[in-house]
């Protein structure tokens, strides 16, 4: 089973990693790059909160996607509920 890494998005301040805020797409993808060096059974869960923070959002989608995760290694939840990509 793949273990998650969840970026949180919420009230426009970019996103969240653990705790560090994250506001474009080559720090998300340059920070799931350096969780997930070397280890390949990784996932990325992008949960949003505020659907209005359109840019912290992409920054989220895109920087995964850029960090190598897609398809079944990447979810969208806005709101509680999952998103097709």
């Amino acid at each position: 089973m793949d273990q998650l890494i969840v970026l949180r998005v919420s009230g426009g301040n970019g996103v969240d990693l653990n705790g560090a805020k994250l506001h474009t797409q080559a720090e998300v993808a340059k920070a799931l790059e350096k969780i997930c060096a070397g280890n390949s059974n990784m996932s990325v869960s992008v949960e949003v909160t505020d659907s209005e923070s359109y840019e912290a959002i992409g920054a989220a989608i895109y920087g995964s996607h850029r960090a190598g995760f897609s398809g079944e290694r990447f979810r969208l939840v806005i709101n509680g509920k999952p998103q097709e990509i």
